[in-house]
Formats: C-alpha cells, structure tokens, sequence
C-alpha cells in the first residue's frame, strides 16, 4: 500500500490519464492516506487534484471526481481533529466547507447519472453533514431524497432515523416531538436490521432505539398515524395550493419535515415562550418582528406558486407595449410575481440577523445589521456567538455560507452562492432578463444579466426551501437559549398571548 500510494503521488502529469483513470488514481491516494493516516499525503492528493483538466470529463465523472474530494477533505478534518481534540463544535472550519462545497458539486453533476448508488452516497454525506451543522431540516430533505431514490438504501435510512432524534430534542411542541420521535424509532429499528451498517453505527442506533421506548408510549410507538382529514379549504385553487405546500414541505411546521398529510397544512411555527426583564425589551417585539417574518415568507410563498401555476395573461399587462427585440426575452405580471418572491425570500435574510443581533445582545447598530455582518467580529467568528453551542444557531451561521457578497469574504458552500448575489443584485438595482429558450446565466456586458426562465424558478424555489429552514432554525436557536436560563419561577410572572382570528386578515 505504502509503494503504491508513493507511486501516485510521485505521478509526472495526472492529465496524461484517463478520466477513469484519474478518478481511481486519486481516489486510491484519499483512502491510502487515510487508512495510512499520513496526513501529508493526503493534503498532496488534494493538491493534485487541483491540477485536474475536467474538460473530458462527463458529468459522471465529474460527480466521482468531486465526491472523491469531499471525502479526502471530510479524511483530513478528521486526522487534523484527533490531534487538537476539540472540546466543543467548532463554527469556522475551511475542511468542512471544502468537504460539503464538493459534495454539492458532486450533486450539480448528478441529475442524469446512471450511477443512482453514487447519488445516493453522496446525498447521505450531504445530510450528515448538514445535520452536524445545525442544519437538521436540510439534512432530513436530502435523506429522504435518497429514499425516494433507493428506498432501502441503509445508511440513509440509519443517519434519518438518527437526525430525526435530534431534531426532536430542539422542538418546543410536546406532540410534535413525540411524532419525530416515532419516526426516528421506526427508521432506527430498520437500519439495524440491515446487514450493512456498521457494528458502531449499529450499538448508536440500538442506544437510541433503548430510550425512546423508556420514553415513548408503546402502544403510540408501534401504531399506524391516524390523522383527522382536516380541511384544506373550499376552493380548488386553495386545496390545489395547500397540497403543492405540503408535498414540497413549504409549510413553516416542522411536521411538514416528516408528514405529508393534510393535518399538517398549517403555518403553526411560532416562537417559543420568552422570558425577559420588563425593562429590557417591549414585550411583544420578538413575536411581532417574528409574526413579519412569517408573513412576507408566507405571502411570497403563494406569489411564487401563483406564477408558475397561472399561465394566463393578465388584464394588467393589456395594452403594456413591449418591444419584440427577438432574444426570447419575456415579460409580465407572472414573472414580476416571481421576481417579487425571489426579492422577499433574500431580505428574510437581513431581517433574521436583525433579530438575532437583538436576542442575544450583539452590540451592532441597527443601520449595520445584515446576515453576513453579525457572525463576524473583526473579520473572526463573534465570540458571543461561538461560546452559544447552540446547535439550531451553528445551523444559521453556517447557512449564512450559502450566501456570497464579497470576494474571499469568507469560505462559502453553496457552488451557485456567487450567482444567486449577482441575480439579487441584478433584480435590486440594474438591467434584469429573463428569456426562453437560452442558457446564458452571465452578465454579458456588466450591463444585463440573462438567465433561462426555468433556471431561474428552480433558483427561486431552492432560495424558498433554504429561507423556510432558516425560519424554523430561528425559532428552534432561542428556544434552545430559553432552556439555558435560571429564574425562579416564583418570582416570574406571565402573559398568554393568542392567534390572530383569520377574519381579521383583511
């Protein structure tokens, strides 16, 4: 093993091999490095890998080519951890940027693979690592994607049943834990059953499995979920709207994670119950700053559906005279719905911050309060935030990183970040088109962007998904910082707050 690992690395020219070739010579120096654990091997691997030409290479072997390399990244966090031996998670590490950036690279290549085991790998790693991130409703949405894809896939099945057990531990609802925990239970069991999850892997799960029956009802355990059929609405175009909201699980309801009834066709998120000093804070400012959130997610959710579902012409748009430049340019109400949805879903962001800065005492002034500002003090990572170990807070900062405003700001790990800041920017303040038929995604002339029609509604509902995560982390992170605090409780006193009666949503 040692002489041939040398053999690879000692290679003159790596693009003088076959893509196959290239993919196994590479791959063989990771797994060598890592079962060897010569870190310095290693990191010369992933130097080599820089020095690639993937112009041959087909989208097959691309995806081997980047899974490959996020997992020679994912081999040296690991060695670089067990010599410093980190006492608490860290929330800056360029490893685990470079592991799940190629991971989401290894994705971009597999949408027409025929290799659906090596899809399905490297969404299973994608969700781990979110998962261990703070970002659990992500991670759950690319294990289930794994499902769908290979129901019986075990590791999928295992690191489900396992991040849906987490998940629970953060939800404030009693019910809604206790349905998590159900289906952490079933996923649980089935993965031990298989024959090829690991002994380890096997001792976790059965640990787990252990105390959710010391816990959980058996009888609620092993029984089927029976829901009432409960209503979602009178119209057509309502049950038509509900039903795509909870198939995409769009509903901010963290059942809508692992439902897909129609009990769960509700915006029931909330946040939890806050205890303030009287003097620090109105009392109502963080549900009503939070109510806001939840109406510009919820009404730019339903513009978005409404311009893609409704391809009739709009009486608005009568007698609007746009000139025919023949570029298969397009415009119309429709559209402006959608780039309308696009603008509301970003600005949650900054509003997200803003809330953040003010719950946890940040310091920044309002004017300078922005998602890529707060996490950052002095160009290193906020020490308030760091100490916090506040994992649905780590899942927020490192979303933040799928977002991109400046050059080597900071690591990001989204492939598409840079692009979708440049369409924000383009939609926000300058020349803005979105044409049929033609794949152009960049500025041509810094003066117009272009991009494809379906390209950009895929981008706007990627960008509605990740925003819907962000909500529910939010809620989760200060319920998880209300669990910390000491108070007596005969010193405190309370108010019951109530829903807002529908009729009064004129």
């Amino acid at each position: 093993m040692k002489n041939q690992l040398k053999a690879f690395l000692e290679l003159d020219n790596i693009n003088e091999n076959t893509p196959n070739e290239i993919n196994l010579i590479l791959g063989s120096i990771y797994e060598y490095s890592r079962e060897l654990n010569t870190l310095k091997d290693l990191e010369k691997g992933i130097k080599i890998s820089s020095m690639v030409n993937l112009d041959n290479f087909t989208d097959d072997d691309k995806m081997t080519f980047y899974y490959n390399l996020s997992n020679a990244w994912s081999y040296k966090k690991m060695m670089i951890q067990n010599l410093n031996s980190p006492e608490f998670w860290e929330f800056e590490n360029e490893e685990l940027v470079q592991e799940i950036l190629n991971c989401r690279k290894a994705l971009l290549h597999s949408k027409d693979t025929k290799n659906v085991s090596r899809k399905c790998e490297v969404l299973t790693n994608l969700g781990n690592d979110l998962s261990h991130l703070g970002r659990f409703s992500e991670a759950i949405d690319a294990w289930q994607r794994v499902l769908r894809i290979k129901k019986d896939f075990p590791m999928a099945i295992g690191n489900l049943g396992f991040g849906l057990f987490h998940y629970a531990e953060v939800l404030y609802d009693d019910s809604h834990k206790a349905y998590f925990l159900k289906e952490s239970y079933n996923y649980l069991k089935k993965a031990i059953m298989s024959n090829d999850i690991y002994p380890e892997a096997k001792m976790s799960f059965s640990q787990i499995v252990s105390w959710i029956e010391e816990k959980v009802d058996n009888t609620f355990l092993n029984s089927e979920n029976i829901f009432d059929n409960y209503s979602l609405g009178e119209s057509l175009e309502e049950k038509n709207y509900r039903k795509w909201c909870i198939n995409n699980s769009l509903f901010l309801n963290p059942l809508n994670d692992i439902i897909k009834d129609n009990i769960v066709a509700q915006d029931i998120l909330c946040l939890p119950t806050i205890i303030i000093k009287k003097a620090d804070l109105e009392i109502y400012n963080y549900h009503s700053f939070f109510n806001q959130i939840k109406q510009e997610f919820c009404s730019a959710r339903y513009l978005f559906y409404d311009s893609i579902t409704n391809q009739e012409p709009h009486f608005s748009d009568r007698e609007n005279a746009i000139i025919d430049i023949l570029d298969y340019s397009t415009y119309s109400y429709n559209l402006e719905k959608s780039k309308i949805a696009f603008r509301t879903f970003y600005s949650i962001l900054d509003k997200i911050a803003y809330l953040i800065n003010t719950y946890l005492k940040l310091g920044f002034e309002s004017r300078e309060v922005n998602y890529r500002k707060i996490w950052y003090v002095k160009g290193k990572p906020n020490p308030i935030i760091m100490e916090s170990q506040n994992w649905a807070l780590r899942g927020l900062f490192w979303l933040y990183k799928d977002f991109f405003e400046k050059e080597d700001l900071h690591s990001f790990l989204e492939p598409e970040a840079k692009e979708l800041s440049t369409i924000r920017n383009f939609i926000e303040h300058k020349s803005f088109k979105i044409v049929e038929f033609e794949n152009s995604r960049t500025p041509k002339d810094n003066f117009t962007y272009v991009i494809d029609r379906n390209d950009f509604i895929d981008k706007t509902f990627k960008l509605m998904k990740t925003i819907r995560a962000a909500i529910i982390y939010t809620s989760l992170f200060i319920n998880i910082e209300e669990g910390k605090k000491e108070y007596n409780s005969n010193e405190l006193g309370s108010m019951q707050l109530f829903t807002l009666d529908d009729q009064f949503k004129k």
